[in-house]
C-alpha cells in the first residue's frame, strides 16, 4: 500500500477512526459484537529455491457466503464479506519446512512472512506443500490452519500468469447496471465461468496435486473475496493458485491502494521476477485494461513472456489504443493471440508448449 506524507496523514488517520467507529456503531445497532473467537485465513503461498512468500489475515468471525436466499439476505451476507471486521496484533506461528517461526498482524489484520535463504531446490515437478498456522494468544474456530505452498518445478520451467473478472469468471465489469446483482447477489457456485475457461485451465494444470505447469492469478478484486473465489474455483473445476489481489482498507498511514493498472505490472513483474528462469503465458481480457499492462511488463521481462492471450470482451481488442498494446508487444517479439473465449486460448499454449496439444 502506498505511505501518504505528512501533509495528508491527518485525513487519513481521521478516514480510519471514523471506519473504526462505523464498525462499533454497526453492531450496537445490529445487537451483536463481535465474536471472541477469530478466524485466520490463510492465502497461497509460493517459493523458489531460496526464497518463500506466505501471507494471510486474521478476521473476526463472519457469516458464511451461502447464509440466506433472499435477495437481501444474500447481499447482506456479500456485503458482510466486503466489510471485514480484521484483528490487528495478533501473534501467530508459522511451521514450514521443519522450522518455527512468528509473525504479528498489522493495522488492517494481515501477516506476511518472507524468508530468504532458505536454500531449498525445487521439486523436478511442480507440487503443493504445506505450512501449519496457529495463534499463540487468542481462540481461533480451529487450532490450527494448514497453508497451501506452491513450489515450481524445475524440469518445466512454464507457466502461467492469469487475470481473474471476465477471463475466468464472468462479472460483467464494463457494465456494472446491468450486472449488480451478479456482482452483489449470486453465490460462488451460481457465479458463470467464461465459456472454455475450466476446461482451458484444468488442462493447463492437469491436476491439483501434481501440476503440469504453475499457475498464478492476478486480479483487482479485494482480498476480502479470496474465499469466495475459491469456492468458484473449486466448483468450476479451475486449478487453484497463489492470488495477487488489493487491499481497499484505510488505516492511519494509508488509503486505499494503487491504482488498478500499477497493481497489476506490480504484481506480475513481483512473479516474474521470483522466478528469472521461467518464461509464463499472460491470460487476461480487453475489458480492464490488461493489454496495458501485459505491454509494459514486456517492455521490462520480454525474455519472460513466452505469449499474451486476450480474451476480446467488449470487441475492441485490435482497435484504439488496446491495438497500440498488442502491436508493441508483437514487435517485442512476443506472440499475441486474441479470440472470444477461453477456448481460443487452447491453440496459444499448445503453440508455446505450455499445453500439451493432447485431450483432456
Amino acid at each position: 500500500m502506498k505511505v501518504l506524507d505528512r501533509a495528508g496523514g491527518y485525513a487519513v488517520r481521521g478516514i480510519a477512526a471514523a471506519e473504526s467507529g462505523l464498525d462499533a456503531l454497526r453492531y450496537r445497532l445490529l445487537g451483536r459484537r463481535p465474536p471472541d473467537c477469530v478466524q485466520i485465513l490463510p492465502y497461497a503461498g509460493y517459493r523458489n529455491a531460496q526464497r518463500l512468500f506466505l501471507s494471510g489475515r486474521v478476521i473476526h468471525g463472519r457469516r458464511a457466503v451461502a447464509a440466506g436466499k433472499g435477495t437481501l439476505s444474500r447481499m447482506r451476507t456479500m456485503l458482510d464479506i466486503y466489510e471485514s471486521d480484521e484483528v490487528p496484533g495478533v501473534r501467530l506461528a508459522v511451521e514450514v519446512a521443519g522450522e518455527r517461526h512468528k509473525v504479528v498482524t498489522d493495522e488492517e489484520g494481515y501477516f506476511v512472512l518472507e524468508l530468504d535463504g532458505i536454500s531449498r531446490p525445487l521439486p523436478p515437478r511442480t507440487r503443493w506443500e504445506t505450512a501449519r498456522i496457529s495463534a499463540l494468544d487468542l481462540q481461533t474456530e480451529e487450532a490450527d490452519y494448514d497453508l497451501p505452498v506452491l513450489a515450481p518445478g524445475s524440469e518445466k520451467t512454464l507457466g502461467v500468469i492469469s487475470d481473474i473478472d471476465d477471463t475466468i469468471i464472468e462479472t460483467g465489469a464494463t457494465n456494472f447496471l446491468r450486472n449488480w446483482r451478479r456482482v452483489l447477489v449470486e453465490r460462488p457456485e451460481e457465479r458463470l465461468a467464461v465459456p472454455g475457461a475450466p476446461e482451458l485451465y484444468a488442462r493447463l494444470a492437469l491436476r491439483e496435486e501434481a501440476p503440469e505447469n504453475p499457475v498464478f492469478y492476478v486480479s483487482s478484486s479485494p482480498w476480502n473475496l479470496y474465499g469466495f473465489i475459491r469456492r468458484f474455483m473449486d466448483h468450476n473445476g479451475i486449478p487453484h493458485g497463489p492470488m495477487f489481489l488489493k487491499d481497499y482498507g484505510i488505516t492511519e498511514n494509508t488509503l486505499i491502494s494503487s491504482g488498478h493498472v500499477a497493481h497489476k505490472i506490480e504484481a506480475v513483474e513481483r512473479i516474474l521476477s521470483f522466478y528469472p528462469g521461467f518464461r509464463f503465458l499472460l491470460l487476461g481480457d480487453d475489458g480492464q485494461k490488461d493489454p496495458q499492462v501485459y505491454a509494459q511488463v514486456v517492455r521490462d521481462y520480454p525474455d519472460s513472456v513466452a505469449g499474451v492471450f486476450i480474451r476480446d470482451v467488449a470487441g475492441n481488442g485490435r482497435s484504439g489504443q488496446n491495438a497500440d498494446h498488442l502491436a508493441e508487444i508483437e514487435e517485442a517479439g512476443v506472440p499475441v493471440w486474441l479470440g472470444e473465449t477461453m477456448e481460443q486460448a487452447a491453440g496459444a499454449a499448445e503453440e508455446i508448449g505450455v499445453l500439451k496439444a493432447v485431450a483432456s
